[in-house]
């Protein structure tokens, strides 16, 4: 992780890239790992019915659906969201999506200072535990990272 943006030019093919596993349908690429003063960058690949459990954290984010269909709730307001609709999710708002088309893949930045693709990386384990998800480490470890878990996820078909 650097404190500043690269000097000369940089590329990263998709092929070498990190791949950060959530389960059999879900898969993280962090991008840039963000800094103090920078900006985390990723790229989710994700199935239907996946996404996180509802949330917040004190960091503002941006995400931009390239492929599929994704339900997004932020506070009391629903939204669905198509192929090059965005979202921005302000910094402590509770928010979570669900993916509702067979696929669907996202990118977003984050201003979360590295927090987000630590956690992330930290957690991937946790969620692909033989016997499932442990659930009480996962909240541990998202309240270490700024984030509180305040729900389930959302279900795919519309319900809350």
């Amino acid at each position: 992780m650097t404190s500043s943006f690269p000097k000369t030019p940089t590329v990263q093919r998709a092929a070498d890239a990190e791949r950060i596993p959530f389960g059999p349908t879900n898969d993280f690429r962090p991008i840039c790992d963000g800094a103090p003063g920078l900006p985390d960058f990723f790229e989710e690949r994700s199935a239907r019915g996946d996404g996180p459990p509802l949330h917040r954290h004190p960091w503002a984010s941006w995400e931009l659906v390239v492929d599929g269909e994704i339900r997004v709730v932020i506070a009391d307001q629903e939204f669905q969201l198509g192929p090059g609709d965005s979202v921005y999710v302000p910094p402590n708002a509770p928010h979570a999506y669900v993916v509702e088309s067979d696929q669907a893949r996202v990118v977003g930045i984050n201003l979360s200072d590295g927090r987000f693709p630590s956690l992330q990386r930290q957690a991937a384990p946790l969620m692909t535990a033989e016997g499932g998800p442990d659930m009480q480490k996962i909240m541990e470890l998202a309240k270490a990272h700024g984030v509180e878990i305040m729900g389930p996820p959302l279900s795919a078909g519309g319900a809350r």
